[in-house]
C-alpha cells in the first residue's frame, strides 16, 4: 500500500492496483475544505514533461481503477465548506475553485477508469465531484444528486454543467439550466433512468467485490489494446474516428496475441465438456 495524500479528511492511496480517493470528514459531512483544495492543487501541479503528481502516482503504482468514496455513513459529500467560504475573499475563492476544478478534470482524463461510489446523497459541489468520474455506482437506497448551487446564487463551478451534457445527451442546455434554477434533486430512479448511475448494489461489500473483478479484468487486458481504446477519446471527427477504428482492428485481428487467446478459449471450452 502506497500513499500520495495522507490526511485524516482526504486521502489518496493505492492498494492492489486500485487508487482509492477517500473523503472522511464526519463533522462537515465531507464538505470540501480549503485544506482539501490545497492538497488537490498540490497533486495537480505539473512535473517536468507536463504530467501531474497524481498522474505520476497512478502510472507508478500501475493503478487500473480510481475509486472515489466516502467513509462517512449516509453522505457522499455536502459540497463546498460554507463556513469557510463565508470568511474568505473572492481571490481565495478563485484559488479554491481552480484547484477543485483541476482535480475533477483529472478524474476523467487519466488512463485509469474512475468510479464514484455513492453511498449517500451529494449536494452542490459534491454532486459535481461525483459527476467528474467515468462511472457512478450506487449503494443502497439513499443516494441522490442535489443540484443546490442556485440556493446560494451560483451556477456550477467545478465542471458540473459540462459533465451533465456530456454524460446525458438527452439533457440539452435548457434542461440543465432548468435543473439548476429549480434546485432539482435527482433521486435513485432518475439517476438510473438518465444513465448517471451505471450499476447499483444492495451493500458496500457487493460493490467492492465488483470493483475487484473490474480491476482483475483491466489487469488482464493487453496494454496495447487498452491504450488504443483510450486514444479514441482524443479523436472528435467522425470520419477520422471511423478510420482509426478500422486500422486499430486490423492491428490486432489474427495477430499472435489474438490467436493465442482464441486457442486458450477453445482449450478451456474443451475441458468443460
Amino acid at each position: 500500500m502506497q500513499k500520495l495524500v495522507d490526511d485524516k479528511e482526504f486521502s489518496i492511496l493505492s492498494d492492489s492496483n486500485i487508487c482509492f480517493v477517500t473523503l472522511n470528514s464526519s463533522s462537515t459531512k465531507n464538505a470540501i475544505s480549503f485544506r482539501m483544495a490545497k492538497l488537490m492543487q498540490d497533486i495537480c501541479s505539473p512535473l517536468s514533461g507536463g504530467t501531474t503528481y497524481f498522474e505520476k502516482f497512478i502510472t507508478e503504482q500501475s493503478c487500473q481503477l480510481i475509486i472515489l468514496k466516502s467513509e462517512v455513513k449516509g453522505i457522499f459529500s455536502s459540497g463546498g465548506n460554507l463556513i469557510e467560504l463565508a470568511k474568505f475573499s473572492s481571490e481565495y475563492g478563485n484559488l479554491y475553485t481552480s484547484a477543485i476544478y483541476k482535480f475533477c478534470s483529472l478524474l476523467h482524463q487519466t488512463n485509469a477508469i474512475s468510479i464514484s461510489v455513492l453511498t449517500g446523497p451529494a449536494y452542490g459541489g459534491g454532486a459535481e465531484l461525483a459527476l467528474a468520474t467515468d462511472f457512478r455506482w450506487g449503494v443502497g437506497k439513499s443516494y441522490a444528486l442535489h443540484f443546490s448551487q442556485a440556493q446560494f446564487g451560483l451556477p456550477t463551478g467545478w465542471g458540473g454543467m459540462l459533465r451533465l451534457a456530456e454524460l446525458c445527451p438527452n439533457l440539452n442546455q435548457r434542461k440543465i439550466a432548468a435543473y439548476l434554477i429549480t434546485k432539482t434533486v435527482m433521486d435513485k430512479k432518475q439517476l438510473l433512468q438518465n444513465g448517471l448511475v451505471d450499476k447499483e448494489f444492495t451493500s458496500k461489500k457487493a460493490c467492492f467485490n465488483e470493483i475487484k473483478n473490474w480491476s482483475l479484468e483491466l489487469q488482464n487486458c493487453p496494454i496495447s489494446l487498452k491504450q488504443g481504446l483510450f486514444e479514441r477519446q482524443n479523436i472528435f471527427n467522425y470520419d477520422a474516428l471511423e478510420e482509426y477504428d478500422k486500422e486499430f482492428f486490423r492491428k490486432h485481428f489474427l495477430q499472435e496475441d489474438h490467436k493465442n487467446k482464441i486457442n486458450l478459449f477453445l482449450k478451456n471450452r474443451k475441458k468443460r465438456k
